[in-house]
Formats: C-alpha cells, structure tokens, sequence
C-alpha cells in the first residue's frame, strides 16, 4: 500500500499524527520540509492538501485518537507508523517524537517495520 491508497480519514488521520511528530521536537527541519514535499507527490497534492485541511479539523489530541481508532484496515496503520518513523528520523528522532508512533502501535497493535 502506498500513500495514494489511503481513504478520506486515514489520510487526514496521517497528517494530524504527522503534524504532531514534527512539530514535537519544536523545529522544522529542511529534512523535515523536503520530505513533506516528496510525501505530498506520492500521495498526490489535491489529496495531500484536502488531508491537511480535514486534519486541522481536529481540535485536541483526543478528536484525532479518535479518528484513529476508525482506521481498521492493517495495511493503512503499518504504511502510516512506517511512514511517520520515516520522517522523523530524517534529522533524528527526538523523545517527544516517538509519543505518538507509541500510542498508535500500542491503539492499533501492530509492529513497525
């Protein structure tokens, strides 16, 4: 599964977590700015953006936990803590980056890869 392959929610789902994995260690990389462009191609720039948007909807950590808990399909909660991994560890990951990824392995119970 590639990001282009996630639904509405998944993908907003995806952009709330990835927001708060970047913003945790309070600095925006040039890693962390270049890899958000090559993941806006792969997931394609209209969908990407209507994910931002649909993921700024959620106004605490709560509304998205629980727009995570709807997403049940394994393939979309590997691809998304896989994908979040990634891009924190392209300046290395900080402490405050790994909460997150945490909750949603602990939520989902899955491994990353």
């Amino acid at each position: 599964m590639k990001l282009d392959g996630l639904n509405a929610n998944e993908a907003a789902c995806f952009l709330g977590f990835l927001r708060e994995v970047v913003q945790a260690d309070g600095e925006y990389s040039v890693e962390e700015q270049e890899k958000m462009a090559e993941l806006r191609a792969e997931m394609g720039k209209e969908k990407f953006d209507r994910a931002i948007a649909d993921a700024k909807a959620f106004k605490s950590r709560a509304d998205l936990q629980e727009a995570a808990k709807k997403v049940d399909r394994e393939p979309a909660q590997k691809l998304i803590v896989d994908t979040l991994i990634k891009v924190a560890a392209v300046d290395g990951i900080a402490q405050d980056e790994t909460r997150p990824m945490k909750w949603l392995v602990k939520h989902w119970g899955i491994t990353a890869d």
